[in-house]
């Protein structure tokens, strides 16, 4: 029960995605083969694919193999950038398969233990493969904490941070950075859990998780210098979550909370350019009506809106009248919205969010 309590204080693995090399499959086994399709007036094959031999010398053919189980999935399919040959690959939760859930932390021990016990069932199941030659073809990471503010408080934050060439995705309880080769996500774990009707009342209150996924064997080997499962257990595990705390450095918390406080002046600033050559005069009043002071108390702050300010308009009775109507607009919202959001800054917010994923 005390490991338990480990809610993600360290970087740990999620899912693994396992390409298997070498492997019999039995005669007598657990695969569900999905038929070749074929053309109805003729009856002649579309894809037919050569699945497997089986240890009796029996050739399976069709367009793919799946077993799926409560632990693992498993599919036998052709290679997808060439039609001739066959790959078999195994995917899989290391926390869920420990816990029967995906929120705890599993130690590089426990971790081992699940991929021993995947490798059972698929003997047992008529698959037969020694799980250590396996080559890693997806490895996820995550780390869990539990944030001081609600999820949207911090919702701001990830719209300036964004990974380079990646493709970023914001929703309403999660924020996704991703190319092809990786994907850095954030998202409210105990939200995610009640759409999937999993009982919270275990759980802390409130938790935000950040999973890093290396989406390929090339990307795996590029980040942590190996891509075996021999190799994640002989010490390539303390390696995975040493790299892991400087990827999320290098992609998303790279700044100091001044940059982070310049970038979010840098955005409010474009707007401001705009309102001020559309409506010249009173435009910071269209400006506020436009946007609404909910808006910029949540995205910015008085402070972050001062520094936009500062940078586009030289007279400073007009930036201090423009703080004073902010300042005022924002105590009756305040008084409107009662407690939904925080007051915090985006320097505070991201501070706390650097020194609990980073630590």
């Amino acid at each position: 029960l005390q490991s338990l309590q480990q809610i993600g204080t360290i970087m740990t693995l999620d899912t693994v995605h396992l390409h298997l090399t070498d492997y019999s499959v039995q005669a007598e086994n657990s695969l569900t083969i999905e038929p070749s399709p074929y053309k109805a007036s003729t009856g002649e094959l579309v894809s037919d694919f050569h699945l497997y031999t089986d240890n009796e010398g029996r050739q399976v053919n069709g367009k793919k193999a799946h077993w799926n189980t409560p632990h693992f999935q498993l599919t036998f399919a052709p290679f997808t950038k060439s039609l001739e040959g066959v790959s078999c690959f195994v995917q899989f939760s290391v926390p869920k398969v420990h816990y029967g859930n995906n929120y705890y932390s599993v130690g590089e021990q426990g971790s081992e233990a699940v991929f021993k016990e995947i490798e059972k069932e698929l003997w047992e199941g008529g698959v037969h493969t020694d799980i250590s030659t396996c080559n890693i073809t997806r490895l996820d990471t995550f780390k869990n904490i539990e944030p001081e503010e609600n999820f949207n408080s911090y919702s701001p934050l990830f719209g300036l941070l964004k990974m380079r060439r990646g493709v970023d995705r914001q929703y309403p309880e999660s924020f996704l950075l991703r190319n092809s080769q990786q994907q850095f996500c954030v998202y409210d774990k105990i939200a995610e859990m009640k759409k999937r009707q999993v009982d919270i009342s275990p759980f802390p209150e409130k938790t935000m998780r950040f999973e890093h996924r290396c989406m390929n064997k090339q990307k795996v080997q590029n980040v942590f210098g190996f891509s075996s499962v021999e190799s994640l257990f002989e010490g390539g595990y303390l390696t995975v979550k040493k790299r892991q705390v400087e990827e999320w450095k290098d992609s998303l918390f790279r700044y100091e909370v001044e940059e982070v406080m310049s970038l979010g002046s840098s955005v409010i600033e474009q707007e401001l350019r705009y309102f001020r050559e559309k409506y010249k005069r009173n435009w910071f009043d269209w400006f506020l009506k436009s946007n609404g002071t909910r808006y910029l108390a949540e995205v910015a702050g008085v402070e972050v809106v001062r520094m936009a300010l500062q940078n586009i308009e030289a007279e400073k009775t007009m930036v201090w009248r423009a703080e004073k109507t902010l300042e005022q607009a924002r105590r009756e919202s305040d008084f409107v919205r009662q407690a939904e959001s925080t007051n915090k800054t985006l320097g505070t917010l991201y501070l706390e969010l650097k020194e609990k994923v980073l630590n």
